[in-house]
């Protein structure tokens, strides 16, 4: 009977030994389940939430901006710099007045290939200036 018992408490230690792993196994997947990932998962989106923060914070100061443009424009005045400086154009009372003569640039070139096509160009350029200089500056706001 002492033999028989203890095969049954060799059995049991055997059996508690084998539980062993097993429980420290299931403890480490609980653990890992209940505060690993949510921990990771929680700092990522912190970091993303962060991000979205700071390109809404950009989209911000673009749409105020964009706002702002929009206020000036519909003002008279801003209306009319918009006009002047994005189309050009010119009050009645105004004039324009080129700021840069054409430059006084050699024209002596070789009478081959590439270079008559330049002399011809030249040529348009120089009759333009001659039929333009007779010609007063008109106003882009008459008809």
């Amino acid at each position: 009977m002492n033999t028989a018992a203890n095969h049954r408490a060799i059995g049991a230690r055997r059996g508690r030994f084998a539980l062993l792993p097993v429980g420290a196994v299931f403890v480490a997947a609980v653990s890992l389940a209940l505060f690993v990932i949510p921990m990771r998962t929680w700092t990522k989106q912190r970091s993303m939430m962060g991000e979205k923060n700071e390109q809404f914070a950009a989209f911000e100061d673009i749409n105020d901006a964009l706002q702002d443009e929009v206020d000036t424009l519909k003002t008279t005045e801003g209306m009319q710099e918009a006009i002047r400086s994005q189309l050009g154009y010119l009050l009645p009372s105004e004039k324009r007045v080129p700021m840069l003569d054409m430059p006084a640039a050699s024209a002596e070139l070789p009478d081959r290939w590439p270079y008559t096509i330049v002399t011809n160009i030249l040529q348009v350029r120089v009759a333009q200036v001659i039929r333009n200089s007779s010609v007063e500056i008109m106003n882009p706001l008459q008809p």
